[in-house]
């Protein structure tokens, strides 16, 4: 096994850890569909929907209500992202463990794909800004909207 990929299976455990703890504090029961459902969430590569998680799970037996539920459990826990990105309809959610935090998305318009960036000049330009307002920044949501470059071929 590869050393990145051990290093996901551990993040995964430990935030598995930290969500059955959170459960735990809040008098929730820790089941199993709820640890299924986290685990697949936690494990996905990128971005994903409710239904795109349930429709992988549904062979299980996990309700569609259920996935909703845990995923907004996961969220307030701190484990996943719910985010509305201008251009899509609904939410979408992505594992949020350290790997993931700093970053932007760029949404095309017209197939809805999702492309994830990392800038260190935004980043450090949101820093000075904020700073320069007094402003303790925590997290910042950036997104483009446009065409991807599959779309923008294809119209011609």
């Amino acid at each position: 096994m590869r050393l990145k990929e051990e290093q996901e299976i551990t993040e995964v455990a430990e935030a598995l850890a930290h969500f059955e703890g959170f459960l735990r504090r809040r008098g929730l029961k820790v089941t199993k569909t709820r640890l299924l459902i986290a685990e697949r969430a936690l494990s996905m590569p990128g971005h994903f929907s409710a239904t795109e998680l349930w429709g992988a799970l549904r062979e299980q037996g996990a309700s569609v209500a259920t996935v909703y539920r845990t995923l907004e459990l996961l969220a307030e826990a701190g484990l996943v992202r719910r985010c509305i990105l201008a251009g899509t309809s609904g939410a979408i959610y992505e594992p949020y463990l350290g790997r993931r935090r700093h970053h932007g998305h760029l949404v095309c318009r017209n197939c809805g794909r999702v492309i994830e960036f990392r800038s260190q000049d935004l980043e450090e330009g949101l820093r000075r800004t904020a700073e320069a307002h007094g402003f303790c920044l925590e997290e910042a949501v950036i997104q483009g909207i446009g065409l991807c470059r599959q779309c923008r071929e294809s119209l011609g």
